[in-house]
């Protein structure tokens, strides 16, 4: 066996996509303090854990799997709150990744181009773009407070890096 504590959690958490974060205690510490003997146990196994250099930790997706069908709804959702923070004049990611935002208060229903971004994605009304929210806590990229209220973890920038970089392309 291995004396390597959580393994069993951690396995079942990132197997289902999670990101470990700092939020993640004792699991993360775990892993944090001793990440290549976790890293070299998943290895036989053909899992690739990763350390992001933001200290989060998640599986290397397999790219022979098809693309989840959370994944276009999340990008979208997450490019409309990059775009309303930029046109706000806000600094993106200080915002983004600092402050707490509500649900019933979020810009994606405010303009026909965000309206128009949401149903390409098949995001209609405010209980799809709870929806698209709740699958980024199952990811660990999101922590709720209550029904309505929540604000942004480190591996959000998983997603927060790539629509940047797409924004800089166009």
């Amino acid at each position: 066996m291995t004396d390597l504590p959580h393994l069993q959690e951690l396995f079942e958490r990132l197997r289902n996509g999670h990101h470990l974060s700092p939020e993640d205690e004792p699991v993360f510490a775990a892993v944090a303090a001793n990440h290549e003997a976790y890293a070299a146990y998943f290895a036989p196994l053909g899992l690739t854990l990763v350390r992001h250099p933001r200290e989060f930790f998640y599986f290397e997706p397999d790219h022979s799997e098809a693309l989840p069908q959370t994944l276009p709804r999340i990008a979208v959702v997450s490019f409309i709150l990059i775009d309303h923070a930029a046109n706000s004049g806000k600094p993106i990611e200080e915002s983004l990744l600092t402050e707490h935002f509500l649900i019933s208060r979020l810009p994606h229903f405010t303009l026909d181009r965000y309206i128009a971004l949401l149903r390409q994605v098949e995001v209609e009304d405010a209980a799809d773009l709870r929806q698209a929210f709740r699958n980024m806590e199952r990811l660990g990229w999101v922590k709720f407070f209550g029904d309505d209220e929540f604000r942004f973890l480190r591996p959000f920038h998983r997603v927060f890096d790539k629509c940047l970089e797409l924004a800089k392309q166009e």
